[in-house]
């Protein structure tokens, strides 16, 4: 199916298809002909599947097609995030600006001045209900402005809106909207929320389950559903602790699970790039830091930032100018999730600032910041949950980062014994997913058995006898153990990380995180004009610079280097290096390595098993200029006869 079966006005085809975009995603092939039709829908997509523009190309074909010319506010958006809501917005810009037709797209977010951006917005508004509830009460935007543009309301990623305490909110708005207003509501899941919403703002509405179409096949249908709308192209993975590593409290756990971080990022165990996930700002700059003593570069997300750097922070993630990124998920931590698993309290906001000290003010933090709904991260091949969310609905939520779109990936979550309780409730939920992926799979084989006969009955029965017993993929293969990460590996390293484990102490966190904050608000507020002018010195602001000052991890700069000593000698071409690496070398180029002692004597350590990119470090360096010097000369032909000084006289008597 091509986009021009849907419908949609020829201008919109001919910015798709300036955009590259040549068909249609099954959920946008089911959902766009059902929303022209102008009906109100309720579609459950998983993340990844297209559902972006599932509403947008039918919000804004409504627009072009009602003949109000440049009117603001003609269709809005509503979304959980601010993150998501400037996605939104530059998605469908770029739609409105290939179209050719005079469309404009506004996000209302942020600390920009409220009355002028509802004052010039376009005919398309994303923002939050937070934002459009304060216009509303200012009167920047009347009823009777609602009522004579308002066409369109799409309600995106619904199961948080109320979950983000939005419900005054949106029940603020629901009187507001007009009767002819065709309303769409989007969701991963399915939840209370999402009834309570539809009952809300909805009349009569189509409910379509895209999870089946996302996939394409009634099995990943099946374990979509199961999985809260999980892709099934991911292969989920635990890494487990050793049985007595909480004997010393929660921070002897955490020393352990950086030191299992440490060996699958600093080993390229895990392709790039790396999504980790923490439940607080704190443990997130613990992470940043501990990774930037032994060299590996990354950047953190959180809520306290200005919004301007997280946006920019996500920019540059996608570019791929890192590969590692931190992200804080305080809505889906161990303490915030609601009984539903779903996120804070209803009702009212929840205040989640904290972090700062226990007398100390807890610091800012943005109550509509949120990164694992929604948010388009790209290329983004491993998941690596290092704090536990605090449900399944939430791990489901996390994982949905990678996967996208078709691609494979993987999640590894780091499990302690204090992790027992959610371990179980992971291995339940994924084996109810395979449980019903096989139950769904052998439906087409007994389709063919009724229809066939017996002949083609026993041929079906003979290829699942091949086929069956060989283990599935992504979802349906369970909660497997890593195996890449073997445990000399992690036992070569333990010394050095445990030694820079302990040099992280609160205050060094402390210090960093409000340097951080200084750097980025200045970024934000003082070169925002500079930067409007001048965007591509904005290239120049990176995020994954090192901040610690004190400690082991600024003062060691030989941690950077990892020795051919420390490193398992049967990790040599398993590990991930960049992606694409060189491979292993055959057994005449490689080097003769046995009978040397890389500890004695200044000689380079042969790198077995490593990735070949180190840089030498500052002793190496030393060592060899010092032995360029002082290596000893060849003598040259008669160099063997002695030959005296000039000024020795011999045979001569002293002089009296």
């Amino acid at each position: 199916m091509s986009f021009d079966a849907t419908g949609l006005d020829p201008r919109l085809l001919r910015a798709l298809s300036k955009r590259g975009f040549e068909k249609p995603t099954p959920v946008q092939a089911e959902c766009i002909p059902k929303a022209l039709e102008g009906r109100d829908i309720v579609a459950r997509a998983r993340t990844g599947s297209g559902k972006t523009l599932a509403y947008l190309l039918p919000a804004l074909h409504r627009v072009l097609t009602s003949g109000k010319g440049r009117s603001g506010w003609q269709a809005l958006v509503l979304v959980p995030t601010r993150e998501l809501c400037e996605q939104v917005k530059d998605e469908a810009a770029a739609v409105a600006a290939a179209c050719g037709a005079d469309l404009a797209a506004t996000a209302i977010a942020g600390d920009a001045p409220l009355r002028a951006a509802a004052a010039t917005a376009g005919q398309l508004v994303v923002t939050t209900p937070a934002k459009l509830a304060q216009v509303l009460r200012e009167g920047i935007l009347t009823p009777r402005m609602l009522q004579d543009r308002l066409q369109v309301l799409v309600l995106d990623e619904a199961d948080l809106l109320l979950s983000y305490g939005y419900e005054e909110d949106v029940q603020a708005l629901a009187p507001q909207i007009p009767r002819s207003c065709q309303c769409l509501l989007m969701s991963a899941t399915s939840s209370g929320d999402v009834d309570r919403l539809t009952k809300l703002v909805l009349h009569n509405p189509l409910t379509l389950n895209l999870l089946g179409a996302a996939a394409g096949q009634a099995g990943a249908a099946a374990a979509a559903a199961a999985a809260g709308g999980a892709a099934a192209e991911i292969e989920h993975f635990r890494v487990d602790l050793p049985a007595g590593c909480d004997a010393g409290g929660p921070a002897a756990e955490t020393a352990e699970k950086l030191l299992h971080l440490l060996a699958l990022l600093k080993l390229n165990l895990v392709q790039r790039k790396v999504l980790i996930f923490v439940n607080s700002a704190e443990s997130g700059m613990r992470v940043r830091l501990f990774l930037e003593a032994f060299g590996v570069r990354s950047a953190v997300l959180n809520a306290e930032l200005p919004l301007n750097s997280r946006h920019h922070i996500l920019q540059e993630f996608n570019k791929g100018l890192f590969d590692h990124l931190v992200a804080t998920d305080d809505v889906h931590a161990a303490g915030a999730d609601g009984e539903d698993g779903m996120g804070p309290a209803r009702g009212k906001r929840k205040d989640r600032g904290g972090g700062g000290g226990r007398k100390g003010r807890p610091a800012r933090k943005d109550e509509e910041f949120g990164v694992t709904r929604g948010i388009d991260f790209k290329g983004v091949r491993t998941v690596v949950n290092f704090e536990m969310p605090g449900s399944t609905q939430g791990y489901v939520h996390r994982v949905g980062r990678t996967g996208r779109a078709g691609e494979s990936g993987a999640a590894i979550t780091l499990l302690g014994p204090s992790d027992a309780t959610f371990a179980g409730e992971l291995v339940a939920m994924l084996q109810a997913t395979s449980e019903q992926q096989q139950q769904q799979q052998q439906l087409p084989a007994r389709a063919a058995q009724a229809d066939g006969g017996s002949s083609s009955s026993s041929d079906s029965e003979d290829d699942d006898e091949e086929g069956g017993g060989g283990g599935g993929s992504g979802a349906a293969a369970g909660l497997q153990r890593y195996q890449r990460l073997t445990k000399a590996a992690v036992e070569g390293l333990r010394y050095r990380a445990e030694d820079v484990a302990r040099s992280i102490t609160k205050n060094v966190i402390k210090e960093a995180r409000a340097k951080e904050l200084k750097n980025e608000l200045l970024n934000s507020q003082r070169l925002a004009a500079f930067f409007e002018e001048h965007p591509t010195d904005l290239n120049m602001l990176k995020h994954d610079k090192p901040l610690a000052a004190t400690g082991a991890a600024a003062a060691a700069a030989h941690l950077k280097h990892l020795p051919a000593y420390l490193r398992d000698p049967t990790l040599q071409g398993r590990s991930f290096v960049g992606n694409s690496g060189r491979g292993v070398l055959p057994a005449r180029k490689r080097r003769k390595t046995e009978g040397l002692d890389p500890v004695k004597g200044f000689v380079r350590a042969p790198r077995k098993g490593g990735d070949g990119n180190d840089e030498e470090t500052e002793m190496e360096k030393s060592a060899a200029e010092w032995a360029k010097k002082n290596r000893p000369r060849k003598k040259g032909p008669g160099s063997g006869d002695f030959k005296p000084k000039a000024n020795v006289r011999k045979g001569r008597g002293r002089k009296r």
